[in-house]
């Protein structure tokens, strides 16, 4: 059964590889986990965008290895976005940034937005966001209250990745050239591309949410099938220390012992 997948690299990276072990990841590895044994990836679609070094000197390099090992698969097709960086002046939920504590450690407190009282250096008033409660898995998000502490931020933001892979599924479909789409990613923006091929050229798209995620309600709805990536599926899919007749490795930033 021919089939195709469409990954969104940074929502993969985000939901279920960074920090961990996995980095050096083998996405068409990764995909034949998901997919019954019966199904040959004839195309894995990968869209990215190249990082910055501005606050990670070292991350552009690290990437330029991962993508020159993806390239090295025959089923594999780049499609490169863009970052956009910006900075824009915003309200703070908290201070400081982690939670780290301000002033001498008798005296010290962390910061969030709102009024805040301060004498003698003292902070004599503060309007702390309750957390969640425990057992929770998700809570709402901070909202900054009336005099919040105002800051201008550094941020990158990553575009084109969603559109592209939403307008090659399309484009693939209506071409007929898959009998079974994957898209690996929990991005909603990707609902109304999915229900179309589901509903209008009534092919199956099976949706693979990153594993440290729920799956969005509004892709479920639209899939035909949905699949977890667990780190067991990772730790089976990763490339080799060196890929075979190239000099490419991976970084020694991404090495682990559970890689061994």
């Amino acid at each position: 059964m021919r089939t195709r997948v469409y990954v969104d690299g940074f929502n993969l990276y985000y939901g279920a590889l960074k920090a961990t072990a996995f980095r050096w990841l083998d996405p068409v590895r990764l995909s034949y986990l998901l997919i019954p044994d019966a199904h040959n990836i004839d195309k894995l679609r990968y869209f990215s965008a190249r990082v910055s070094g501005k606050i990670d000197a070292g991350a552009p390099a690290r990437q330029h290895a991962y993508l020159r090992a993806l390239q090295s698969l025959p089923e594999v097709q780049l499609h490169m976005g863009r970052f956009l960086e910006k900075s824009a002046w915003r309200p703070l939920t908290n201070l400081p940034v982690a939670d780290q504590k301000i002033g001498p450690q008798e005296q010290s407190a962390v910061l969030p937005a709102g009024d805040l009282q301060v004498e003698d250096g003292r902070v004599l008033s503060v309007g702390y966001n309750r957390p969640a409660r425990a057992g929770k898995k998700t809570r709402r998000a901070s909202k900054p209250k009336p005099g919040a502490v105002i800051a201008k931020v550094y941020s990158m933001e990553e575009k084109g990745s969603d559109v592209n892979l939403g307008a090659f599924l399309l484009n693939d479909a209506w071409k007929g050239l898959f009998d079974l789409a994957v898209v690996i990613s929990n991005d909603t923006d990707l609902v109304t591309p999915i229900r179309m091929v589901t509903v209008e050229q009534r092919k199956p798209v099976l949706v693979a949410c990153p594993g440290r995620w729920e799956i969005a309600p509004q892709l479920r709805d639209v899939a035909t099938r949905i699949r977890h990536i667990r780190p067991a599926m990772l730790r089976k899919a990763q490339f080799p220390e060196q890929i075979p007749q190239t000099t490419i490795k991976r970084p020694k930033e991404w090495w682990h012992p559970d890689c061994a």
